[in-house]
């Protein structure tokens, strides 16, 4: 099941390019919500273990950018209101109005197009290898209980008789409960049982 497995290069790739995105939105002030929502989100999810807080933290900067897309609305159509019905010129447009309204019309669009990047380069991902992220974070590649106890466990396996006091149905229960729990993949599953089954 892909949630079970890490994120590949590329999934990796696209929230790295979501990042470096989200910096200059923070740099004007208007991206400094949905970053506090995120960091959040993610910190909670890496305490707790639990996928839940990272939906919520894209749910309330969703909620964010669409009360930005509303007052861009508003904004552009105030300036397109000003700009037909009190021209400055006889035989043509006020300059400082028509910008307004491209200013408008840009802010509208960058903020559709982030809502868009938000979806589809942080979310998406991280929603695909759900299992995975919540237990091991984002940029892990190797799962973090196998670096914590795995190899304790592997040593065990290969050196049989550090393991003398437990039985290969035992040991082999706990593999299972491991593999079912998402924190280690089918292939080390069957790697470790093999290595249990060749010891009798």
């Amino acid at each position: 099941m892909m949630s079970d497995e890490p994120l590949t290069s590329s999934d990796q790739g696209k929230i790295l390019i979501f990042i470096i995105l989200l910096i200059p939105a923070i740099f004007f002030g208007a991206g400094v919500i949905p970053a506090i929502f995120l960091i959040f989100g993610i910190h909670m999810m890496k305490k707790s273990g639990n996928f839940s807080h990272v939906e919520t933290a894209v749910n309330n900067s969703k909620i964010y950018i669409y009360l930005c897309i509303l007052f861009c609305i508003i904004l552009l159509a105030m300036f397109s209101y000003q700009l037909l019905n009190y021209p400055q010129f006889e035989n043509g447009y006020d300059s400082l109005k028509l910008i307004r309204v491209y200013f408008a019309l840009t802010l509208f669009a960058i903020t559709v197009i982030y809502l868009v990047f938000l979806q589809k380069l942080f979310f998406q991902p991280l929603k695909n290898h759900e299992n995975w992220v919540s237990s091991n974070g984002i940029f892990y590649n190797k799962s973090k209980l196998i670096n914590e106890c795995g190899k304790k466990t592997e040593v065990k396996i290969i050196k049989g008789e550090i393991m003398k006091s437990y039985s290969v149905a035992d040991e082999l229960t706990k593999w299972a409960r491991l593999k079912e729990d998402g924190h280690i993949s089918q292939n080390e599953y069957d790697e470790a049982r093999a290595k249990l089954l060749s010891r009798n």
